[in-house]
């Protein structure tokens, strides 16, 4: 059998493959992204610019505070400023709980 490469169809592909690569999946992602308070250090530590101490940090402040109700809530989690809270905005959510309902009402 005799293969016989076809250069339209096999650029068509490859277009529409790196179109799909190009244009943002906000749902998808949205869906991808694992909740801050279920995350491990592992999960936290595997975004970039989250090191070993910022990770802990964030998981004391959890222990110490009860799970995050938002995700504005790491700006006072020691180590965590603007471009560290940018990347964990792209890897976490927080989703919302009876225990975070309870800590916001009692705000």
């Amino acid at each position: 059998m005799k293969f016989t490469f076809k250069p339209l169809p096999t650029l068509i592909l490859a277009f529409c493959l790196s179109l799909g690569l190009c244009l943002p999946v906000t749902g998808v992602m949205a869906a991808m992204k694992t909740d801050l308070n279920t995350a491990t250090i592992e999960q936290l530590e595997a975004v970039k610019g989250i090191g070993h101490d910022t990770a802990q940090n964030i998981l004391d402040y959890k222990k110490e505070h009860g799970n995050f109700t938002s995700m504005d809530e790491l700006e006072a989690v020691s180590g965590v400023g603007k471009v560290r809270l940018n990347a964990l905005n792209e890897a976490f959510t927080v989703e919302q709980t009876k225990e975070s309902h309870k800590k916001t009402s009692m705000k």
